[in-house]
C-alpha cells in the first residue's frame, strides 16, 4: 500500500483507510461471486497502518477512528460472508 501524506506533508490516514476499505469492499464482490480470497496482505497493511499511526499520531483522531469503525464493520460482514460461503461448500 502506498502511504498517502497531505498538503502539510503529514499521513493522509483518511485515504489509506479508504483505500483499505475498498479492497475490503471488492472482496465483498469476489466472495459474492463465489470466489476464494486471501487476505494475507490486507493484514499486513492494516497492521504497518497501526504502527505508523503509533508512531505518527493522526491530526483528526476523531475522524479517523470513525473511519476505521467503518472498516472493521466491513471486514466482519466480509467475515460473515466467507463463512457463509465455507458453510455453502461443505
Amino acid at each position: 500500500m502506498n502511504e498517502h501524506s497531505n498538503d502539510s506533508g503529514q499521513p493522509d490516514y483518511l485515504t489509506e483507510i479508504a483505500d483499505l476499505t475498498q479492497a475490503v469492499e471488492n472482496g465483498h464482490t469476489l466472495v459474492k461471486d463465489g470466489n476464494t480470497i486471501d487476505l494475507a496482505n490486507l493484514e499486513i497493511q492494516i497492521a504497518e497502518l497501526c504502527r505508523r499511526m503509533s508512531l505518527v499520531p493522526p491530526d483528526d483522531a476523531d475522524a479517523v477512528t470513525i473511519t476505521i469503525q467503518k472498516l472493521v464493520g466491513r471486514l466482519g460482514a466480509l467475515s460473515d460472508a466467507i463463512q457463509v460461503q465455507a458453510n455453502k461448500n461443505n
